[in-house]
Protein backbone atom coordinates (compact mmCIF):
# COMPACT_ATOMS: atom_id res chain seq x y z
CA UNK A 1 0.00 0.00 0.00
CA UNK A 2 1.65 3.22 -1.16
CA UNK A 3 2.51 5.59 1.67
CA UNK A 4 2.00 2.95 4.37
CA UNK A 5 4.16 0.42 6.20
CA UNK A 6 3.26 -2.73 8.12
CA UNK A 7 3.47 -1.93 11.83
CA UNK A 8 2.22 -5.38 12.88
CA UNK A 9 2.29 -8.73 11.11
CA UNK A 10 0.21 -11.25 13.05
CA UNK A 11 -0.46 -14.93 12.44
CA UNK A 12 -3.75 -16.29 13.80
CA UNK A 13 -3.11 -20.02 14.35
CA UNK A 14 -5.76 -22.49 13.22
CA UNK A 15 -8.68 -22.63 15.70
CA UNK A 16 -7.19 -19.85 17.85
CA UNK A 17 -7.50 -16.07 18.20
CA UNK A 18 -5.36 -12.93 18.20
CA UNK A 19 -6.07 -9.42 19.47
CA UNK A 20 -4.29 -6.09 19.00
CA UNK A 21 -4.78 -2.33 19.24
CA UNK A 22 -5.23 -0.16 16.14
CA UNK A 23 -5.45 3.59 15.66
CA UNK A 24 -7.57 5.84 13.52
CA UNK A 25 -6.07 5.99 10.03
CA UNK A 26 -4.60 2.47 10.17
CA UNK A 27 -5.66 -0.25 7.75
CA UNK A 28 -6.46 -3.81 8.82
CA UNK A 29 -5.66 -6.39 6.16
CA UNK A 30 -7.14 -9.82 6.96
CA UNK A 31 -5.81 -12.66 4.82
CA UNK A 32 -6.97 -16.26 4.55
CA UNK A 33 -3.64 -18.01 4.07
CA UNK A 34 -4.85 -21.42 2.86
CA UNK A 35 -8.38 -20.63 1.60
CA UNK A 36 -11.94 -21.54 2.68
CA UNK A 37 -11.33 -20.32 6.24
CA UNK A 38 -13.74 -18.12 8.21
CA UNK A 39 -12.47 -15.39 10.53
CA UNK A 40 -14.69 -13.95 13.27
CA UNK A 41 -13.94 -10.27 13.93
CA UNK A 42 -14.87 -8.26 17.03
CA UNK A 43 -13.80 -4.72 17.99
CA UNK A 44 -14.21 -2.29 20.88
CA UNK A 45 -13.67 1.47 21.01
CA UNK A 46 -10.40 1.99 22.86
CA UNK A 47 -11.13 4.60 25.51
CA UNK A 48 -14.56 3.48 26.66
CA UNK A 49 -16.12 0.34 28.13
CA UNK A 50 -19.60 0.73 26.64
CA UNK A 51 -19.04 0.98 22.89
CA UNK A 52 -18.16 -1.75 20.40
CA UNK A 53 -18.52 -2.73 16.76
CA UNK A 54 -22.10 -3.87 16.20
CA UNK A 55 -23.02 -6.12 13.25
CA UNK A 56 -26.74 -5.50 13.86
CA UNK A 57 -26.35 -1.72 13.81
CA UNK A 58 -24.15 -2.04 10.71
CA UNK A 59 -27.01 -3.83 8.96
CA UNK A 60 -29.32 -0.89 9.61
CA UNK A 61 -26.56 1.59 8.74
CA UNK A 62 -26.39 0.10 5.24
CA UNK A 63 -29.91 -1.41 5.02
CA UNK A 64 -28.51 -4.70 3.76
CA UNK A 65 -26.85 -7.88 5.00
CA UNK A 66 -24.38 -8.12 2.12
CA UNK A 67 -21.71 -5.46 2.62
CA UNK A 68 -19.56 -4.11 -0.20
CA UNK A 69 -16.49 -1.97 -0.78
CA UNK A 70 -17.23 1.55 0.45
CA UNK A 71 -19.75 0.47 3.09
CA UNK A 72 -19.34 1.69 6.65
CA UNK A 73 -19.41 -0.44 9.80
CA UNK A 74 -20.71 1.18 12.98
CA UNK A 75 -20.78 0.73 16.75
CA UNK A 76 -23.71 0.09 19.08
CA UNK A 77 -23.86 3.89 19.43
CA UNK A 78 -24.07 4.17 15.62
CA UNK A 79 -20.66 5.81 15.21
CA UNK A 80 -18.51 4.80 12.25
CA UNK A 81 -15.66 2.47 13.23
CA UNK A 82 -14.52 0.81 9.95
CA UNK A 83 -14.85 1.29 6.20
CA UNK A 84 -14.44 -1.55 3.70
CA UNK A 85 -11.85 -0.46 1.14
CA UNK A 86 -10.94 -3.79 -0.51
CA UNK A 87 -12.60 -7.19 -0.67
CA UNK A 88 -11.85 -10.00 -3.11
CA UNK A 89 -14.14 -12.54 -1.41
CA UNK A 90 -17.52 -10.79 -1.62
CA UNK A 91 -19.45 -12.90 0.90
CA UNK A 92 -19.42 -12.47 4.67
CA UNK A 93 -22.06 -13.37 7.26
CA UNK A 94 -23.20 -10.52 9.49
CA UNK A 95 -26.27 -12.08 11.15
CA UNK A 96 -25.15 -15.35 12.79
CA UNK A 97 -23.54 -15.18 16.27
CA UNK A 98 -20.10 -16.75 16.46
CA UNK A 99 -19.71 -20.29 17.75
CA UNK A 100 -19.42 -20.80 21.51
CA UNK A 101 -18.99 -23.70 23.92
CA UNK A 102 -22.72 -24.27 24.34
CA UNK A 103 -23.27 -24.45 20.57
CA UNK A 104 -20.99 -27.48 20.31
CA UNK A 105 -22.57 -29.13 23.38
CA UNK A 106 -26.21 -28.55 22.37
CA UNK A 107 -25.90 -29.17 18.64
CA UNK A 108 -23.24 -31.86 18.44
CA UNK A 109 -22.79 -33.25 21.96
CA UNK A 110 -19.15 -32.15 22.03
CA UNK A 111 -17.68 -31.09 25.37
CA UNK A 112 -14.61 -28.84 25.46
CA UNK A 113 -14.57 -27.98 21.75
CA UNK A 114 -12.75 -24.77 20.89
CA UNK A 115 -14.96 -21.86 19.84
CA UNK A 116 -14.63 -18.37 18.40
CA UNK A 117 -16.03 -16.81 21.56
CA UNK A 118 -13.41 -18.47 23.77
CA UNK A 119 -10.66 -17.80 21.20
CA UNK A 120 -11.43 -14.09 21.39
CA UNK A 121 -11.70 -14.17 25.18
CA UNK A 122 -8.23 -15.74 25.37
CA UNK A 123 -6.79 -13.27 22.85
CA UNK A 124 -8.08 -10.27 24.82
CA UNK A 125 -6.63 -11.69 28.03
CA UNK A 126 -3.18 -11.91 26.43
CA UNK A 127 -3.12 -8.17 25.73
CA UNK A 128 -4.69 -7.13 29.06
CA UNK A 129 -8.11 -6.29 27.64
CA UNK A 130 -10.13 -8.93 29.48
CA UNK A 131 -12.71 -6.43 30.79
CA UNK A 132 -14.28 -5.91 27.36
CA UNK A 133 -17.95 -6.75 26.83
CA UNK A 134 -18.00 -10.10 25.04
CA UNK A 135 -20.97 -11.74 23.37
CA UNK A 136 -21.44 -13.91 20.28
CA UNK A 137 -23.58 -11.42 18.38
CA UNK A 138 -20.68 -8.94 18.32
CA UNK A 139 -18.88 -11.05 15.71
CA UNK A 140 -18.72 -10.39 11.99
CA UNK A 141 -18.13 -13.74 10.30
CA UNK A 142 -15.70 -12.81 7.56
CA UNK A 143 -15.48 -15.15 4.54
CA UNK A 144 -18.45 -17.20 5.81
CA UNK A 145 -20.65 -18.39 2.93
CA UNK A 146 -24.26 -18.69 4.03
CA UNK A 147 -27.30 -19.08 1.80
CA UNK A 148 -30.56 -17.57 3.03
CA UNK A 149 -33.38 -19.41 1.28
CA UNK A 150 -36.69 -17.93 0.23
CA UNK A 151 -38.36 -19.43 3.33
CA UNK A 152 -35.76 -17.74 5.58
CA UNK A 153 -33.74 -20.88 6.36
CA UNK A 154 -29.99 -20.25 6.74
CA UNK A 155 -27.78 -22.89 5.11
CA UNK A 156 -24.05 -23.08 5.88
CA UNK A 157 -22.19 -23.62 2.61
CA UNK A 158 -18.57 -24.46 1.89
CA UNK A 159 -16.58 -21.31 1.05
CA UNK A 160 -15.10 -21.09 -2.42
CA UNK A 161 -12.47 -18.37 -1.95
CA UNK A 162 -8.84 -19.35 -2.70
CA UNK A 163 -5.64 -19.11 -0.64
CA UNK A 164 -4.54 -15.50 -0.16
CA UNK A 165 -8.07 -14.06 -0.32
CA UNK A 166 -8.38 -10.91 1.76
CA UNK A 167 -10.38 -7.94 2.96
CA UNK A 168 -9.00 -4.54 4.03
CA UNK A 169 -10.70 -2.20 6.48
CA UNK A 170 -9.90 1.44 7.13
CA UNK A 171 -9.89 2.18 10.87
CA UNK A 172 -12.04 5.20 11.70
CA UNK A 173 -11.46 5.34 15.47
CA UNK A 174 -8.91 3.97 17.93
CA UNK A 175 -10.00 0.49 18.94
CA UNK A 176 -9.13 -2.98 20.16
CA UNK A 177 -9.68 -5.67 17.52
CA UNK A 178 -9.74 -9.45 17.83
CA UNK A 179 -9.93 -12.16 15.18
CA UNK A 180 -10.66 -15.85 15.64
CA UNK A 181 -9.70 -18.40 12.99
CA UNK A 182 -12.99 -20.27 13.31
CA UNK A 183 -12.67 -23.85 14.69
CA UNK A 184 -16.04 -25.06 13.29
CA UNK A 185 -15.45 -28.56 11.97
CA UNK A 186 -18.99 -29.94 12.19
CA UNK A 187 -20.39 -28.07 9.15
CA UNK A 188 -18.95 -27.08 5.73
CA UNK A 189 -18.17 -23.62 7.15
CA UNK A 190 -14.38 -23.97 6.85
CA UNK A 191 -14.27 -26.42 3.97
CA UNK A 192 -13.55 -29.34 6.29
CA UNK A 193 -10.10 -28.02 7.25
CA UNK A 194 -9.64 -25.36 9.91
CA UNK A 195 -6.52 -23.35 9.06
CA UNK A 196 -4.53 -20.26 10.01
CA UNK A 197 -5.13 -16.65 9.04
CA UNK A 198 -2.96 -13.55 8.88
CA UNK A 199 -3.46 -9.92 9.93
CA UNK A 200 -1.38 -7.01 8.66
CA UNK A 201 -1.81 -3.64 10.36
CA UNK A 202 -0.77 -0.84 7.99
CA UNK A 203 0.17 2.61 9.26
CA UNK A 204 0.78 5.83 7.35
CA UNK A 205 4.45 6.67 6.88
Amino acid sequence: MDGYFIKEDLIVPASEGVATIVEKGDYIEIIDVEGKQVGDLMAWVRDTKNEWFSPAHSVTQNWKIKLNIGDLLVTNLRREIFKIIYDDVGYHDIIVPCCDEQAYIRRYGLEGHRSCLENIREALLKIGEQQRHLSGELAWNMFMKNNIRDDGEVIYEEPIHPPGAKIILEVLMDCVVALSACPQDQTPTNGGNCSKMKINIWKKE
